[in-house]
């Protein structure tokens, strides 16, 4: 079997004394896993960095091997991100969420074009968290968890929207919410108002962060929990807008 294409590497993973393991996501294919040989020598070395864009060469004798990669630079991103702080690390956290919870061989279009446009996009730092905001909810759509923040599942209304159902996923407006204000998450205007003149505010983002966070607990974690507890610590650490 043989398969060639493009693919952003996410992962790399050293394999016994010269080889790697390697993880792309790409766009038609999905995650693929293979094998590199050579891994770190001179050529591979500089190449095999997270962000990289590589053409890649896929070989097996069997389609549900592991296969073995031959590889090209089509762009070097990797210096372009690891320059910006905050870039980086919320890279790394699009990183361990693919690589965790993507399965492998199966085709996310929207969430692949989702992810190269932002890693390519020059952001604003409060834009950048609002976009990183934005790309996990696209994950947990892409994973069948998508939420539905357009209108109101009370009333119908796609004016005023406030609050989300934790246990729905759906968006609440203000009138609709009268007393059950407490048992639901906030809504910040940025996720449903697409004419949003103001700028972003800290708590707007605080309150995206919340939300995704506990999509991601209530339908993903249980599935990985073990590797989600240091996903958690690790994106704690990364979002606490110290620096907005």
């Amino acid at each position: 079997m043989r398969w060639q294409g493009e693919g952003l590497l996410l992962d790399v993973r050293k394999y016994g004394e010269s080889s790697a393991l390697i993880d792309i996501f790409t766009l038609s294919l999905g995650r693929r896993i293979g094998l590199l040989r050579g891994a770190f020598n001179k050529k591979n070395k500089s190449i095999i960095q997270p962000g990289n864009q590589l053409f890649l060469t896929w070989n097996s004798r069997i389609e549900e091997s592991l296969g073995v990669f031959k590889i090209e630079l089509i762009k070097s991103r990797y210096h372009s991100i690891s320059e910006d702080g905050s870039g980086l690390e919320l890279f790394n956290l699009i990183c361990v969420l693919c690589s965790t919870f993507l399965p492998e061989r199966v085709e996310f279009d929207e969430l692949y074009n989702k992810t190269i446009q932002y890693i390519e996009g020059e952001f604003p730092t409060r834009e950048k968290f609002r976009k990183y905001i934005e790309w996990e909810l696209e994950l947990l759509k892409s994973l069948g968890f998508g939420l539905d923040l357009g209108k109101c599942v009370v009333s119908g209304s796609k004016e005023d929207l406030k609050f989300v159902s934790p246990k729905s996923g759906c968006a609440v407006s203000r009138r609709s919410s009268i007393g059950w204000e407490k048992k639901l998450l906030v809504l910040p205007d940025f996720l449903w108002n697409t004419n949003l003149t103001n700028s972003l505010s800290k708590a707007d983002l605080n309150n995206g962060f919340k939300l995704t966070e506990y999509f991601i607990k209530k339908n993903l974690q249980p599935v990985k929990r073990f590797q989600m507890d240091a996903f958690f610590n690790l994106r704690n650490r990364v979002l606490s807008l110290k620096s907005l």
